[in-house]
């Protein structure tokens, strides 16, 4: 089974900003790539200035969906020159297929980058079935 038959982007927000009419955020799309192993897919997005305590991650009817906020204001006394250390919310949504253990899904942040492990279901094995 191949990866984009287990993850895809979520139709119901997939474009690099979106908005959220209920509350009128904007969000940005981060930057994530998603690859495996046999016992497991990784999802590796990246969250430059997010802490683990700005983002959240849920799982319901098989959509993946993290948020997180970056907050930044300037120490007292800078004056900011440029937007390159401006606040932002992000969020991606991603389809999950069936084929993952949902109960022992797991997350950890390093360096910028929040690593979602999704362990993989194992696959059903055909059964003999003894005739008489």
């Amino acid at each position: 089974m191949s990866l984009l038959s287990v993850f895809k982007p979520s139709s119901i927000a997939c474009s690099p900003s979106q908005s959220d009419e209920s509350n009128g955020t904007v969000y940005v799309r981060p930057r994530y790539e998603i690859s495996e192993d046999e016992n497991a897919y990784y999802v590796d997005v990246d969250l430059p200035g997010v802490g683990k305590r700005d983002v959240g991650v849920t799982l319901h009817d098989g959509l993946l969906e993290l948020i997180g906020e970056r907050n930044w204001t300037p120490p007292k006394g800078w004056k900011a020159v440029n937007g390159d250390h401006e606040s932002y919310s992000y969020r991606l949504r991603l389809m999950v297929g069936d084929r993952v253990e949902e109960g022992s899904i797991s997350a950890e942040t390093s360096n910028g980058v929040l690593r979602l492990t999704l362990p993989k279901e194992e696959e059903e094995k055909p059964r003999k079935i003894e005739i008489r």
